[in-house]
């Protein structure tokens, strides 16, 4: 057995969750259990154990006695690790990082694009792993697409509202969206009205990202793990960085693609404009078109 110890909502986001589904289907894991503190069912198939505390989480983790425990949660400290190893030297501790943190694990997975193992404390634990792309999006990939309109996700749940005040700044210019979001977007019900009022506007509640991004010319996202999705999918895109988190992998896209703060979405439809008087399109080198993956 594996325990995956993750959380995920309408408040924190569903970075963790996606990258942890595709961790799984690359590894192939079968046997699994996620332990979360705070957490939406509904928005997983995963099995889940929900957990109030660190202590309960010890707890469980002797009780179900996994082979390996893999962490992606930024709450869980360097003196978590080390207590953890010292209760349970014989299960495997693996952790995903990526912001460089010091740990105390068995084996640190950071896969960002442009991730150094020199940069970490102990890189002899360090494993810099392809990016995660989830099965949907290499099978999606093989068909063939009218492409037309931008598509538009700005994180599972869009906790700094984002997604909203974006539609507002391209009302004016009306273009067609097609744009992805979750049931956990907290601002769902004004985003379903705004999308009633303004036809050029596809509203999808909970569907396949990956054939959204197929029938796309275009793509307004954040750099996180669906920038890498993005490349994958040939989709060129614009990022508005919306977390801390994010600084790695935005810093990394800067190099070929415009990356904005939530502060500077008052520029997208200039942008979008100069994309349309000459080609936007960004160099094809250096992994961002053939991700090996």
């Amino acid at each position: 057995m594996v325990i995956l110890r993750i959380d995920f909502s309408s408040t924190i986001g569903l970075g963790h969750l996606r990258r942890q589904e595709a961790y799984i289907q690359r590894k192939n894991i079968k046997n699994l259990v996620v332990l979360c503190k705070e957490c939406d069912e509904k928005l997983t198939k995963l099995p889940i154990i929900k957990i109030q505390d660190k202590e309960e989480f010890f707890k469980k983790v002797k009780e179900l006695n996994p082979k390996e425990v893999i962490v992606d949660n930024y709450n869980f400290t360097y003196e978590d690790e080390k207590k953890f190893k010292e209760l349970f030297p014989y299960i495997k501790l693996t952790v995903f990082d990526d912001t460089y943190e010091k740990h105390f694990a068995d084996v640190i997975i950071n896969h960002n694009l442009g991730a150094k193992k020199e940069k970490y404390e102990n890189p002899e634990k360090v494993k810099i792993i392809k990016p995660l792309i989830r099965k949907e999006f290499k099978k999606i990939k093989k068909r063939k697409f009218k492409k037309e309109g931008i598509f538009i996700s700005i994180g599972g749940s869009d906790a700094k509202g984002l997604t909203l005040k974006v539609l507002k700044i391209l009302k004016p210019i009306k273009p067609k969206v097609n744009l992805y979001i979750t049931s956990a977007n907290k601002n769902l019900d004004k985003i379903k009205k705004f999308a009633f009022l303004n036809r050029w506007v596809n509203l999808h509640i909970d569907e396949d990202v990956a054939k959204g991004m197929a029938k796309s010319e275009f793509g307004i996202i954040t750099p996180s793990v669906i920038s890498y999705e993005a490349i994958f999918m040939d989709l060129n895109f614009l990022a508005i960085k919306t977390a801390d988190n994010q600084k790695e992998v935005a810093k990394y896209l800067k190099r070929k693609y415009k990356v904005l703060n939530e502060n500077e979405i008052n520029k997208i439809p200039r942008l979008i404009h100069r994309r349309k008087k000459r080609s936007f399109k960004m160099a094809k080198s250096s992994g961002y078109k053939k991700m090996d993956v």
